[in-house]
């Protein structure tokens, strides 16, 4: 009589073939989704569409970002996954995790998609340009439906436990593992660079993983230089609007990190944090979220700071900025604080 341990799929389990259309199925609607997205890139196509304007313009600069990201940790992890071998239980609840993250940002974004052209949004700029936007978007809306089908259909599998979680590594374990794996494509160059993964894993890894929340502070402030300091050296925005393009890209990264990363176990950290600290962990991550939801729906809240869509400029903007987060966190603090909320660490 063979043990079958509770932490692992066997190789002849009948819920893997459905697992596996699910997880591949999102990885072609994220990368027909990606295709739509990357329409934003090219200006004179762009601006023909019904969603080219807030609130649809800001869902859609935050999914295409944001989706691919998700993709690529479920495509890291299926890249381990073999069929002849059986597969840990853990690593299959992050994929499809994975997967639901991926296509609930696609669905809301194909959502406000089809909102704006209900709504006949930007209507004076419609041309032959926006009936290929919508074919697309028609194209990606169908994919996206049917995959969802197959994740709905894929068998539920129980959270991981404690116990569980210390038998399956994090998503950086898996990434350093699929780099080993990969590392034969370097050549004579292959020791070299087995030496900086082994320093890397060692040093910066290690770090990540003592210290998940700075991480994610410091790799949200570089997505923010990167990506919206080059568009407004690119465009030319004056140094008060890129400041505040770089602080809206901050928190949109920052909230997804920190929300995202501990549902699909980016990193396994044995830091716990609990009391003020998780309170005001809490606090932030609602207001990242709230100063996304401000740039997206200004126009119906500059009577907080009494101005207008006509007369506003970054001042107000940045006014209004701070006057919501603000008022965000200290809602948030108050009320866990009131709680007692994560008063004790977590078992």
């Amino acid at each position: 009589m063979s043990f079958q341990s509770p932490y692992v799929m066997p190789v002849v389990d009948l819920r893997r073939p459905l697992i596996a259309r699910a997880a591949l199925g999102t990885l072609v609607a994220s990368a027909l989704f990606f295709v739509f997205t990357a329409t934003k890139l090219s200006n004179p196509i762009y601006v023909h569409a019904p969603w080219v304007d807030d609130p649809y313009d800001t869902v859609f600069s935050f999914t295409m970002f944001l989706v691919p990201l998700v993709a690529a940790t479920v495509l890291v992890q299926i890249s381990l996954c073999r069929k002849s071998e059986p597969l840990p239980t853990g690593r299959v609840v992050a994929i499809l995790r994975g997967c639901r993250i991926a296509l609930a940002a696609m669905a809301i974004e194909l959502l406000s998609a089809w909102v704006s052209v209900a709504l006949g949004a930007n209507r004076s700029q419609w041309t032959a340009a926006t009936t290929v936007l919508i074919a697309l978007l028609m194209l990606c809306s169908i994919a996206v439906g049917k995959v969802i089908v197959h994740v709905v259909r894929a068998p539920h599998l129980p959270s991981p436990d404690r116990v569980e979680e210390g038998q399956v590594s994090d998503w950086l374990a898996d990434l350093v593992t699929v780099a080993q794996r990969e590392s034969h494509w370097l050549g004579p160059l292959r020791h070299l660079g087995l030496s900086v993964l082994d320093w890397t894993e060692r040093t910066v890894i290690a770090k990540v993983r003592r210290h998940p929340v700075g991480a994610a502070a410091v790799t949200s402030a570089a997505f923010a230089v990167t990506v919206f300091g080059w568009q407004a050296v690119r465009e030319g925005y004056l140094l008060s609007v890129t400041s505040l393009e770089m602080g809206l890209g901050f928190c949109g990264m920052f909230a997804f990190l920190v929300l995202a990363g501990a549902y699909l176990g980016i990193v396994r950290s044995p830091t716990r944090l609990y009391g003020v600290q998780r309170r005001a962990l809490d606090a932030g991550v609602a207001a990242s979220i709230v100063a996304s939801a401000t740039l997206a729906f200004r126009d119906w809240l500059w009577w907080i700071v009494g101005s207008n869509a006509t007369n506003a400029g970054p001042a107000p903007f940045a006014a209004l900025l701070g006057r919501t987060t603000l008022l965000a966190f200290v809602l948030v603090f108050t009320v866990e604080t009131v709680r007692c909320s994560h008063s004790l660490p977590a078992l």
